[in-house]
């Protein structure tokens, strides 16, 4: 499973600073980088640069999400795919995502981190389409419908 089983139809890539900073720590060769070519916008108010390893990769941003989506809808860009639980959060919050995929991994951690913050209304998910991997990866697609 690859990350082209998820963008084939993503103009760019939107993630928070920790997801950044954890792709970084994987210190990958260009020959391994997930997302190939896709523009990715980081967002992040603490910092302003991104690491030596992938500052060539990523481009930051510090303004609020609606400044950023104008800015990419100028540029031509309808489809984003939106990564890190902070950011999604704040997507959804905002009524901004109409489309979200859960990829499950076969591990039960115990303990962790929440996948999603609190939204401020509720959110249903509706239409579910899965798609199983060879891995025992499952992912699941659903349409987002705010109420």
């Amino acid at each position: 499973m690859g990350f082209g089983d998820f963008v084939s139809s993503i103009d760019c890539i939107i993630m928070g600073r920790k997801c950044m900073e954890k792709q970084a720590s994987f210190n990958l060769p260009a020959e391994q980088w997930p997302y190939g070519q896709i523009p990715i916008f980081v967002l992040s108010h603490s910092i302003k640069g991104a690491s030596e390893i992938i500052k060539d990769k990523i481009e930051m941003f510090s303004e609020e999400i609606p400044i950023l989506i104008t800015q990419l809808k100028s540029k031509g860009f309808q489809h984003a795919y939106i990564d890190g639980g902070s950011t999604i959060t704040s997507f959804l919050n905002l009524e901004l995502i109409n489309e979200i995929t859960i990829t499950q991994a076969p591990v039960l951690l115990g303990n962790g981190i929440p996948l999603f913050g609190k939204t401020k209304s509720h959110i249903k998910l509706e239409d579910a389409q899965a798609k199983e991997y060879p891995n025992d990866f499952i992912q699941i697609k659903y349409k987002v419908k705010y109420l």
